[in-house]
């Protein structure tokens, strides 16, 4: 890896944390210089304008997220799969940066993004939940198909129903955080798909 590669991942990881901490929006070329120790010349160049920065840091927080959550998760059996994924995506910033007042930068970036004028950086974080959601509900696909959830089960209902319920669940506990909330959370997931279960 080049100098110049290697600068621009450590400027690309410090807008992961500082936007798992503050949110995407507020991520600058100023507040990443200073976290990085550039000037703001020396971050800029390695982007086109601000948008392409924070498209670039949705990116590069889609790789460590597939890293830390999606790529560990997977598993044989569909119905494990599916659990796995959802245990190991509640705090997954708190396990990689070893920094506890931080949550999933994609959600939040989901959330903040959700309500303002059209713009590149919205519709890349919309792609991104998009492509999430038609993962998960191939996933639950792969359970129906192999009987472990009922025949005639709506996969991408069921799919939406369990992203719905993590989303809550992760935007709650940044709002109120509780040691417990992540074992109530899973026991939300099993009670939900309890009923689809032969």
């Amino acid at each position: 890896m080049s100098k110049g590669e290697r600068t621009r991942q450590q400027i690309l990881h410090q807008g992961l944390v500082f936007s798992s901490q503050f949110g995407l929006a507020d991520v600058t070329i100023g507040n990443l210089s200073s976290l990085c120790d550039l000037s703001r010349t020396g971050v800029i160049s390695h982007f086109k304008n601000k948008e392409d920065m924070q498209i670039a840091i949705l990116e590069y927080s889609e790789l460590r997220f597939t890293e830390w959550v999606l790529k560990p998760a997977r598993d044989p059996d569909p119905l494990t799969h599916l659990h796995q994924l959802f245990t190991l995506w509640q705090g997954w910033t708190v396990r990689m940066l070893e920094q506890e007042q931080t949550s999933c930068p994609l959600i939040k970036a989901l959330v903040e993004f959700q309500h303002r004028p059209d713009s590149a950086v919205k519709r890349f974080a919309l792609d991104q939940q998009a492509r999430l959601l038609s993962y998960l509900g191939k996933l639950v696909q792969r359970a129906v198909d192999s009987h472990q959830l009922a025949p005639g089960t709506h996969a991408d209902a069921l799919a939406y129903q369990l992203f719905a319920l993590n989303l809550g669940h992760t935007i709650a506990q940044s709002a109120n955080p509780d040691p417990n909330s992540p074992q109530w959370f899973e026991q939300r997931v099993r009670a939900w798909l309890s009923p689809y279960q032969h």
